[in-house]
């Protein structure tokens, strides 16, 4: 039996990394999730990048009620559903934002921020949505991370600190292995930019940090002599694509 050439070997696996970075409709995020919607899933890189999708407030169907605690439950967790199946994993600050738009109010007093919470848990405890610290989102949205361009929202709601640790784990994934190596800071800068961030400040270095660690716990990278490179795990695929 002939020995594999080592050579076409590497082509070969540089051809699939290739089709995965310019993915078809079967290779997209919104597939995926679909696809680990039903399948057990607990990582999977993700090769496309969209526009932030906002929930339409207007949509929601909370207006009309003089107070917050007024709005029916079905209601009030039906709009929650529909805003973390539009924005999940969605941080808190940016689903309290959405509520209160659709409801016609204009600031969370403690009793707002009660029910909401309160709500949120609700569906939690349900199995309808997972809760992971004060980010709200489906099990795939968690598993199947989609990276965004948050370039056009509000600044209230572009920070950092909203944006999911899977969501910048993936970004700094993607962004060496497009490089192929690159070193720390240049990785985390670009990472930034990709998604509609200017600048890697001390703040977004100290954030970046534990996502960077876990990437390299998990495989997804690995310190190489030049710097940090994509590691096999970041190409890895549950299932053949079709």
């Amino acid at each position: 039996m002939s020995e594999t050439d080592p050579g076409s070997l590497e082509a070969l696996v540089r051809a699939h990394q290739h089709f995965l970075q310019h993915p078809g409709p079967n290779e997209t995020c919104d597939a995926w999730r679909s696809y680990c919607r039903d399948h057990d899933c607990d990582w999977l890189t993700t090769w496309d990048t969209q526009p932030y999708r906002e929930t339409e407030t207007n949509e929601l169907a909370l207006s009309g009620h003089e107070r917050f605690d007024d709005i029916p439950e079905e209601a009030l967790d039906r709009a929650l559903l529909t805003i973390v199946d539009t924005e999940g994993p969605v941080h808190l600050v940016i689903l309290t934002r959405r509520l209160l738009e659709a409801a016609g109010f204009s600031r969370a007093g403690s009793r707002i921020q009660a029910r909401i919470h309160e709500r949120r848990a609700a569906l939690g405890a349900q199995g309808l949505i997972r809760l992971k610290g004060e980010f709200s989102g489906r099990d795939e949205q968690f598993a199947v991370p989609c990276l965004r361009d948050w370039i056009n929202l509000p600044d209230a709601l572009r920070q950092l600190d909203h944006v999911p640790d899977t969501e910048l784990k993936l970004s700094l994934v993607r962004t060496v292995a497009e490089a192929g190596t690159l070193d720390r800071d240049t990785a985390m800068n670009d990472a930034l930019h990709r998604m509609g961030f200017i600048r890697l400040t001390d703040n977004a270095r100290d954030r970046l940090q534990a996502p960077l660690d876990r990437a390299l716990q998990e495989g997804l990278l690995v310190q190489g002599k030049e710097g940090l490179e994509p590691g096999r795990k970041a190409f890895e695929r549950p299932r053949p694509t079709p």
